[in-house]
């Protein structure tokens, strides 16, 4: 199974990678070697959550197809929902392809929104892969609701969510509570894997996860009668448009619960708005970069050695599972997607901004 995205294979925004010149880039590649050394990986979060699980992955993988077969060093740098982790890879990482950072959707989020505490410029960095993840909206049985057909039971009902903070990965579905009109409590500074407990205790009614997460954790509490999957954010197709999840098949996206709930097809700018945040926390979910000025031939040994790895059986065996079901765009298809997710209009500005100011008192 080709996982990584192709001119016949690609889905997302239209993006195509031009593989006509991998031969030549190749052979560029095969100048640099690794031998002997060792490549830090800067995880911006503890471990455990899904940007160190997505990097152990694949960090055997690369160490095996990189020239040089050199070490993989994982060095988690909490904080600040990813910023004090950039920042300090800002600061110290080398344009020599031994140092790289791996970004989520709450990095992503973070660099939009809280730029002035934000000092690496995230969108000059060079890319290796991007992988898009899912996310499903699961609530608590004692709600009432059985699934996304009782959404508007919802309604008028105290609910509770725990997150990381309002600027970073979770705006993407508090932005949707907004637009269906739901009565939400927020509490912050709790990251995931916490906050699945908590909802488990039944301190939080409502929460999400990433494919992943929900795969492996939340389907658990699903089987056993403690969870209620609602839908999933969904996906962009090549237009724009969102369409359901192809690891969530079963259950509609949230432009089809949106409908459900006010029976009306979503628009407007709200709605825009809501679909940056999109691009932001699904399609740019996580991903592997280099810093800015890396030279040529470096990053085409990084890229081939990307490559080869989700074409190796061996990783599709024991670890494809972290980015199963999504397209993986590699260099420079990765761009369009950090652009999209980087870059607002000034009418999905001002209504974020209003958004944050009104809802948690957060100024821009």
């Amino acid at each position: 199974m080709k996982l990584h995205i192709s001119a016949k294979s690609a889905l997302f925004l239209g993006v195509f990678a031009c593989f006509a010149g991998l031969p030549v880039a190749e052979a560029a590649a095969q100048k640099v070697d690794f031998a002997g050394k060792r490549i830090e990986f800067v995880v911006p979060f503890p471990p455990g959550g899904g940007s160190d699980v997505y990097s152990r992955a694949l960090a055997p993988f690369l160490e095996k197809h990189l020239p040089g077969n050199p070490t993989i060093i994982i060095r988690n740098v909490p904080g600040g929902g990813s910023i004090t982790g950039a920042n300090q890879f800002n600061a110290r990482a080398k344009p020599d392809g031994l140092h790289v950072l791996v970004c989520s959707s709450s990095t992503v989020m973070n660099f939009v929104f809280q730029r002035s505490k934000f000092e690496l410029e995230l969108n000059k960095t060079q890319p290796l892969l991007l992988s898009p993840q899912g996310t499903v909206v699961y609530v608590s049985p004692a709600l009432g609701v059985k699934s996304a057909k009782d959404i508007a039971k919802l309604r008028g009902q105290a609910l509770t969510f725990g997150g990381g903070g309002p600027t970073g990965a979770e705006m993407r579905v508090t932005t949707l509570f907004e637009l269906l009109g739901l009565n939400v409590k927020y509490v912050w500074g709790i990251a995931r894997g916490p906050v699945r407990l908590a909802f488990e205790r039944g301190e939080f009614n409502i929460n999400y996860d990433t494919t992943p997460a929900f795969l492996k954790n939340a389907s658990q509490l699903v089987k056993a009668g403690k969870a209620v999957p609602l839908f999933s954010l969904g996906v962009l197709d090549d237009k724009g448009n969102v369409v359901r999840d192809p690891n969530f098949k079963d259950l509609p996206n949230f432009a089809e619960v949106y409908e459900i709930m006010h029976g009306k097809k979503p628009s407007g700018p709200a709605y825009e708005a809501w679909k940056a945040t999109l691009q932001m926390g699904v399609m740019a979910n996580k991903s592997i970069l280099l810093p800015a000025g890396t030279p040529q031939p470096i990053m085409e040994a990084w890229r081939t050695a990307v490559r080869k790895t989700l074409d190796d059986p061996e990783f599709e065996a024991s670890a494809a599972k972290v980015i199963e079901g999504y397209p993986q765009f590699i260099g420079e298809s990765a761009r369009p997607i950090m652009n999209s997710a980087t870059t607002l209009s000034p009418e999905v500005w001002e209504w974020l901004k209003n958004f944050l100011k009104t809802k948690h008192d957060v100024t821009l």
